[in-house]
């Protein structure tokens, strides 16, 4: 069974129904009945609510999946501007996988979680850009999506899988650029190469499993 944590700011005012979008976007993906998942979305967007759902796993290993706002340092939220994962907090996430399209995280977060054990981490070093078109925002969300849907549907590494999501991106950008939509192309190309990770040896889905 996996422990999965979907961390889903829908309130923010800027990005809100993108980080909806992207957490339907993700369940329509995968499906991850039959193991313990958490949404916090809304006012559960805390540091408080990570941890005390963190610690009812009882040391199991897990997944925490993160749409909201970032910084060097933190994954902040509308109901935590100090941030939901931060320096202070890295220690809960020894044996995880973090997995985020938040801006800037790539920075200095990866590096405190890494310290803490972290198993895994996805997520970027600069800004994430959205489309000017509302409705290019899916496309956009598929390439974000595509490497942990990868890494849950199939029994490659998480190495393996962010090649996959690097595929995804440039088919998009090459299917932007195909329909002249050249600055869709040029945000897609930009948070493609602000991609960073880290797999601690040859993660699996099943490394993850309690």
């Amino acid at each position: 069974m996996l422990n999965v944590i979907f961390v889903s700011d829908d309130l923010d005012a800027q990005i809100g129904p993108n980080c909806a979008l992207s957490h339907s976007h993700f369940t329509g993906e995968v499906n991850l009945q039959g193991n313990n998942v958490v949404l916090l979305n809304g006012d559960l967007c805390t540091a408080t609510e990570v941890e005390k759902n963190i610690t009812s796993f009882g040391g199991g290993k897990f997944i925490l999946v993160a749409y909201s706002h970032g910084c060097e340092d933190a994954l902040v939220s509308s109901a935590d501007a100090n941030g939901y994962i931060h320096a202070g907090n890295s220690y809960f996430f020894g044996s995880s996988l973090v997995y985020t399209n938040c801006c800037h995280s790539a920075i200095k977060l990866k590096d405190s979680l890494i310290g803490a054990g972290c198993l895994g981490y996805v997520g970027y070093d600069d800004d994430v850009r959205l489309p000017e078109n509302e409705a290019d925002d899916i496309l956009f969300i598929a390439c974000e999506n595509s490497g942990l849907i990868h890494f849950l549907n199939t029994g490659d590494t998480l190495s393996d899988s962010v090649e996959v999501m690097k595929s995804k991106y440039r088919d998009q950008y090459k299917s932007f650029l195909g329909q002249k939509m050249n600055v869709a192309a040029a945000f897609l190309l930009r948070n493609l190469n602000s991609l960073t990770f880290h797999d601690d040896g040859s993660l699996t889905r099943e490394i993850l499993e309690n």
